[in-house]
């Protein structure tokens, strides 16, 4: 069974996060990193949370640590970032 993470941030604009985020999917893929829903917190609307699926876990916590995706986090006016390792039982 996959790992999943659980991605949350609060963002400076949604909707200019979105299209960074939609943009990084060849990133993710490439990581091993399987985008499966992103969501829209309706009490606090620049708040980001999404679900990935993780084939490997290596290369995506390498993924999650690189500078090259703490820049692109900066692209998109992302702050607070908590990330969440959840494997099946």
């Amino acid at each position: 069974m996959a790992t999943h993470v659980l991605w949350q941030a609060d963002v400076a604009d949604f909707d200019a996060w979105l299209n960074v985020f939609r943009e990084d999917e060849p990133m993710r893929k490439a990581a091993g990193i399987r985008d499966l829903h992103v969501w829209r917190d309706p009490d606090q609307r620049d708040h980001a949370i999404a679900m990935f699926e993780v084939t490997n876990l290596d290369k995506a916590r390498a993924f999650f640590g690189s500078e090259e995706l703490a820049m692109h986090h900066e692209r998109g006016g992302i702050a607070h970032i908590t990330i969440k390792l959840l494997e099946p039982v």
